[in-house]
């Protein structure tokens, strides 16, 4: 095969693995989107709801290790194409519920079709950036956050067209099949040899830094979490909108957190990690100010603008601090950054959930606002310890 050859199969390959993030990015806001819906319906509590999320996360956790075991049969490319058609089948099932444990079984099955696909894409997206020969994981993650807008704001539109819950997951869902078909011929079956690194630790203790760098990453990935399933919550049952204005809600963060990706290579290069990081903390401490001290529609929709412009970076800078630490290979000082970080999208929204049931979901909310905070005040005192060796950017 001729080198251009081979550099026109590897942009058939990135073109089609940025479809499946936006997929995977479209499954995440429509759930989200859904949300509120599927409580009235079925007139859920937020305890029950929580439950829904619990089912959702805990199938997340099945799913991961045997994407893993399939990646290591099939390849992650081929892998990819598989678990890229069962997911938008498995988003469908929750508009069939008509009864919460239905509703938790098929959200524990959604749950599963998500950690399917996130471990299988992110491992292919990881082998082109190696072939690739420069940094463009994030520029994947940009589409994710692209099909959280797209999802989200796609059920809205339907919402006010008055179709139901299944048929707008369906219709969503047929797109998504649809988008994974071109992918194939697009080139996301092109061979890329994964890397293998003999001497990289699966597991190792953590150093101070490296430890509190997960937890800001815990509470950074808790915000993005509680923003995903608690957001159009907020809105319909503090705020007092409709399930379709209440989509807008999070369709305005994810918005600005497409916006945020998009710019962040350029901001951190005018104004370094550290002050990234403490600009974007204190963005989203006051968009959560703004959005719960004032629940009227217009300034809690700009509230969660500046949430999803403030966080949009927080995490990425945190991975790229993680890299850097001294005696430990960069994908297993990342590997478990992301570990602790995980379980803040994991477990917070369903304990936002079982709070809300007892002081209400607005004071469960500040807990997203003190995440901030604590990013703000103690972030870029790690980042200054883990400062001695220049990042990698944020953007391809």
């Amino acid at each position: 095969m001729s080198e251009s050859d081979a550099k026109h199969r590897l942009i058939g390959a990135r073109i089609s693995t940025t479809i499946v993030f936006l997929v995977n990015g479209i499954g995440i806001g429509a759930w989200a989107a859904c949300l509120p819906a599927l409580r009235q319906s079925l007139s859920l509590t937020d305890s029950a709801l929580s439950l829904c999320l619990l089912a959702f996360s805990g199938g997340g956790l099945v799913g991961m290790p045997v994407a893993a075991w399939l990646v290591s049969r099939l390849g992650s490319q081929y892998a990819t194409i598989l678990l890229g058609l069962i997911f938008p089948i498995t988003m469908v099932l929750p508009g069939f519920a008509a009864t919460l444990p239905v509703l938790i079984f098929t959200a524990l099955i959604f749950g599963m079709g998500k950690g399917f696909l996130d471990v299988a894409m992110n491992t292919f997206a990881a082998a082109l950036q190696t072939a690739w020969r420069s940094s463009i994981m994030s520029s994947f993650h940009a589409a994710f956050s692209v099909g959280g807008l797209v999802g989200s704001i796609s059920i809205g539109l339907m919402f006010v067209n008055g179709l139901s819950v299944l048929t707008a997951l369906a219709l969503l869902a047929i797109f998504s099949v649809a988008a994974i078909g071109a992918c194939i011929t697009l080139g996301l079956k092109v061979t890329i040899e994964e890397r293998r690194e003999s001497d990289t630790r699966a597991f190792a203790i953590p150093s101070p830094a490296l430890f509190g760098i997960g937890l800001l990453c815990f509470l950074g990935l808790l915000m993005e979490g509680g923003m995903a399933d608690w957001s159009g919550v907020y809105m319909t049952t503090v705020v007092k909108v409709s399930t379709a204005q209440a989509a807008m809600g999070y369709a305005a963060f994810s918005l600005m957190m497409v916006a945020g990706r998009v710019l962040g290579d350029w901001f951190v290069g005018v104004f370094g990690e550290r002050a990234s990081l403490l600009m974007g903390a204190i963005s989203a401490a006051s968009g959560f100010a703004i959005s719960l001290g004032s629940p009227t529609f217009e300034l809690s929709v700009f509230g969660f603008a500046l949430v999803g412009l403030g966080a949009s970076n927080l995490v990425p800078l945190l991975f790229s601090a993680a890299s850097r630490t001294v005696g430990l290979p960069p994908a297993t000082a990342i590997a478990m950054t992301a570990s602790i970080g995980y379980a803040g999208f994991l477990i917070g929204p369903p304990l936002i959930g079982f709070a809300s049931d007892h002081i209400g979901l607005r004071l469960a909310l500040v807990s997203l606002f003190l995440s901030a905070v604590l990013i703000g005040t103690f972030g870029p005192r790690l980042l200054a310890v883990q400062a001695a060796i220049k990042p990698f950017k944020l953007n391809a």
